[in-house]
């Protein structure tokens, strides 16, 4: 066989190859993810708590500890599952004489979460990775590996 001369095109497409995956690399912040997130300062373990309520036992039973919980609008994500409980779900209804009874609301549940993330704390409040801002009594939209809940934060230990 003779032996074959990179031509003009063949010099191009290595060219190109090699500028996709700078491109890549520099966009999924591999080589800096302090610096391309703009935090400075260090993020601490902290734990925090939240709650999921009126939801049924097969979503129940599809949150883990040890699961990783995700942010759905950045998707990045925001701790480990360190603990769940739950509990039935119970509702104050009025009764007939214009008092309060209490009522389980049937196959419902809430559900305690306590989950560790690194969270850093800055002047406008706390954040995850510095991206994902979190607030006590806030709601969110988060997802595990198998279930697609909203959480209300409700304590945050600093």
């Amino acid at each position: 066989m003779a032996k074959r001369r990179p031509n003009i095109v063949d010099i191009l497409i290595i060219l190109t190859l090699v500028a996709v995956v700078a491109l890549a690399v520099l966009k999924t912040g591999v080589i800096n993810r302090v610096e391309s997130s703009g935090v400075d300062e260090e993020a601490e373990k902290t734990t925090y708590t939240a709650f999921i309520d009126k939801v049924r036992m097969p979503t129940v039973k599809a949150l883990h500890e040890g699961d990783l919980i995700f942010d759905d609008k950045t998707g990045i994500c925001i701790g480990e599952i360190k603990g769940i409980e739950y509990s039935p779900l119970f509702y104050n209804l009025p009764d007939g004489n214009g008092g309060m009874v209490r009522a389980q609301y049937p196959d419902y549940y809430r559900v305690k979460m306590t989950i560790d993330g690194s969270v850093m704390e800055k002047e406008d409040g706390y954040f995850v990775d510095g991206v994902v801002e979190l607030k006590v009594n806030s709601e969110m939209d988060v997802f595990t590996k198998y279930a697609k809940p909203t959480i209300k934060v409700t304590n945050i230990e600093m």
